[in-house]
Formats: C-alpha cells, sequence, structure tokens
C-alpha cells in the first residue's frame, strides 16, 4: 500500500499558504489575530509567540517579576520541553505522579507536590483530556500560588460549557504543526488577572520580533508539510520524513513573537475553527466506542461532562512487547502511529528525583501507543484501525 496516513496531518492549504504570504506586508494582521483569539478565549488581550513553549518561557518571566518563590510543579509524563523553559527562567522543576485514568496529573500527588517555595502549577491537559478536576484546582491551591493551564494540546476542549484555559491564572496554547489550531508554528498566552495581564505585558515588550526575511523560511516549511503529509505523498516520502522527527527536547529556547505569516495562517485557521476541533472530538469518541472492551487494551477514562478535542488518541498496551509489531502491523495497513513521549521527564533530565520513582509516568511512558484523529482521518481510517487493533491483541 502506497498511501500512508501520517499520525499528524495538515489542515492548511497551499491556498492558507498563499494568502498568509500576501498578508506578511500588512500591519495589522497581528492584531486582527490576537483580537479574534481573545474572542475564541474569552479572554481579556492576548499575546502570540512564536511557539507554545516560547509562551510558557514568557508566562514564567512574567511570575517571576511578581514573587520570589522558585518551584514550577509539572506532571512526571508531559512535553521535556517544559523543563527546559522552566530551567532557563532559572526556576525548579518539581515533579508529580500522573494518573492512568487519564494521563493527567495525578490529583493527590499534585497537591503534595504543593509547597512553600511553589510558584506556580502547570496543569496540563495531555492528548486533549481536560484534566478532570481543573474547575476546582484553582480554589484548593494555596494563595500566593499561580495556577498554569498547559492547552497546548487542548485548544477546543471543554470542562461542561468553559473551554480550557478558562479555569487558570494564564494559560497558554501551541499553534505548531499537528495542533488542534494549526498556523505551522507558533503560540499565545491569555491573562485572567489585571496584575499577570500587565507583567506578562511588560516581558512581552522585551521579546524580539522575528526577522525581517523569517517568512521565507515559514513560507517553505508550511508548504512543504501541507504537500508532504498527503497520504500518497507521505507513503512515498516517509523515510525522508522521518530525519524531521523531533526525538528529544531542546537544549533552548529562543522566544520571539509571532510573525505575520503565522498570524495570517492562524486567522485562515480560525475561520474553520469549530469543523477542525469537531473532526477530532469525532474521530476520538469513535475510536474509544470502538475499542471499548477491546483485550489487551487500556483506554482513557472520559467523563460525561467533558469534551476532548483530542490531539492524538492514547491506549495502552498491556503486553509492552506487542507495541513495535502493533506500530508496524497498523503502518502496512497505511495507519501510522507513535509513542509520543519515550521516557518521562525524570528519565530525560536529572532532576534530583531516583529511576523508580513515578510509577505511573514510567508506566505510561513504556506502554503508550497513540493514534491519528486529525481532520485528515476518514470513516475507513477508523474501521481499519479499530478492526486491526482487535485482531491482533
Amino acid at each position: 500500500m502506497t498511501a500512508k496516513l501520517p499520525i499528524i496531518g495538515s489542515t492548511s492549504s497551499v491556498s492558507d499558504a498563499l494568502y498568509a504570504l500576501a498578508h506578511v506586508p500588512c500591519p495589522r494582521v497581528n492584531s486582527r489575530c490576537k483580537s479574534l483569539l481573545g474572542a475564541m478565549l474569552s479572554a481579556g488581550p492576548v499575546h502570540t509567540m512564536d511557539s507554545g513553549i516560547a509562551a510558557f518561557y514568557l508566562i514564567l518571566e512574567a511570575l517571576k517579576t511578581l514573587s520570589p518563590r522558585t518551584e514550577i510543579v509539572l506532571p512526571a509524563y508531559t512535553a521535556g520541553s517544559l523543563v527546559v523553559a522552566v530551567r532557563k527562567a532559572g526556576l525548579k522543576p518539581v515533579l508529580c505522579d500522573v494518573s492512568l485514568r487519564d494521563y493527567n496529573a495525578d490529583e493527590e500527588c499534585l497537591s503534595q507536590a504543593v509547597g512553600g517555595n511553589t510558584l506556580a502549577v502547570a496543569a496540563v491537559h495531555m492528548f486533549g483530556i481536560p484534566l478532570g478536576y481543573i474547575e476546582t484546582l484553582r480554589g484548593r491551591i494555596p494563595a500566593g500560588v499561580y495556577l498554569i493551564e498547559d492547552c497546548c494540546q487542548a485548544m477546543g476542549s471543554r470542562v461542561k460549557d468553559k473551554q480550557a484555559g478558562s479555569f487558570s491564572d494564564v494559560c497558554f496554547f501551541s499553534f505548531n504543526r499537528g495542533k488542534n489550531l494549526p498556523a505551522n508554528n507558533g503560540g499565545c498566552i491569555a491573562a485572567r488577572t489585571s496584575t499577570l495581564e500587565q507583567a506578562i505585558r511588560n516581558v512581552a515588550a522585551t521579546v524580539a520580533l522575528p526577522g525581517a526575511f523569517d517568512w521565507c523560511g515559514a513560507f517553505l516549511k508550511n508548504l512543504l508539510f501541507s504537500i508532504g503529509t498527503r497520504p500518497f505523498v507521505y507513503g512515498m516520502a516517509s523515510a525522508f520524513a522521518q530525519g524531521f522527527r523531533e526525538t528529544a527536547p531542546p537544549r533552548d529556547l529562543d522566544a520571539r513573537q509571532m510573525g505575520n505569516f503565522q498570524s495570517a495562517l492562524c486567522l485562515r485557521s480560525l475561520r474553520r475553527a469549530d469543523s477542525l476541533f469537531m473532526a477530532r472530538y469525532r474521530n476520538g469518541m469513535e475510536l474509544l466506542g470502538g475499542l471499548k472492551g477491546a483485550r489487551g487494551l487500556r483506554l482513557p477514562v472520559i467523563r460525561e461532562d467533558l469534551w476532548p478535542v483530542f490531539n492524538r488518541f492514547p491506549i495502552l498496551l498491556e503486553d509492552e512487547h506487542r507495541i513495535s509489531e502493533t506500530r508496524k502491523i497498523l503502518w502496512d495497513k497505511g495507519i501510522e502511529t507513535s509513542n509520543m513521549y519515550a521516557k518521562p521527564l525524570h528519565h530525560m533530565f536529572d532532576l534530583g528525583y531516583g529511576k523508580d520513582d513515578f510509577p505511573n509516568a514510567r508506566y505510561l511512558a513504556r506502554h503508550l501507543l497513540t493514534l491519528p484523529v486529525h481532520p485528515g482521518v476518514g470513516s475507513a481510517h477508523i474501521r481499519t484501525i479499530i478492526n486491526t487493533l482487535r485482531g491482533i491483541l
């Protein structure tokens, strides 16, 4: 089979790239993007950065101006780039274990990780599954500790009738390729208090603007990704594409503001945001229903009051030794899968923890397989995934 469905897909067309290119000289495209993002998030002023991790770093730098505390609580299984940002800001990562029900931070472990030197708790909505207790978390965190929502994988997700990002002091999102609202790169910040918003504004004023010709590289990358992730093209070029996979956290980050090219692409995505989110929700829920009861699998538990916009659909294989075999069989059927992060954070970095700490995070890293749910996934792909997994496990 030549056609291969990639684990992440592009929702940007060539016309989108040309539209963004034409709007590079427009002075108001970035402010228009911020305005629409603010309206979508029911937030005040929104600040845009060139990546989600740069947005997180900017938040940390702003918090440092408001408090002398130095510790940031993170789930032990999440993107390693969060640790890079914490360290670059001169702060200390403190980890808590995750739950094997929804793969987010375990409620009791998170509470135990908060101490007298905690500056902030980063509540990560992994895979687009909202943290179930986020509604009450702000009220249970001691005074002086900020709550940050990491919505990089969860734009559009909701708890009851409120969007992910609505429950914290400040939240941030990513628009990188493969994210729920993609713009090839970029990210944004929405603060929920005037004091914190002003602190972020002050720090943002010191951040460099994109280079005069950065749009050239952004245009070419977007064009290549848009064309390269089409199933027939991807089937022929997948071996070449493996060389561009991000297999390790970055050594450093260079925070800059988001440029006009990404802002214009974001505007195009915002126009069809509802359909993009619905496709991810529908595909994930069809996989959840179709795989329910399958032997050898553990599925995430999704409460009825949650509306997850899945970035990827996570499953746990009880027999970790079958992951490679399962990936190969699905690949032969035309479906790419991914192990996501191969290690928990305390195995990626020396953070002062023992290798055997955080058993749930270690189990998740060893047993996890993620399935594609992006808008390019059709009903035939869903049936293939379900039938294949039920047939081999």
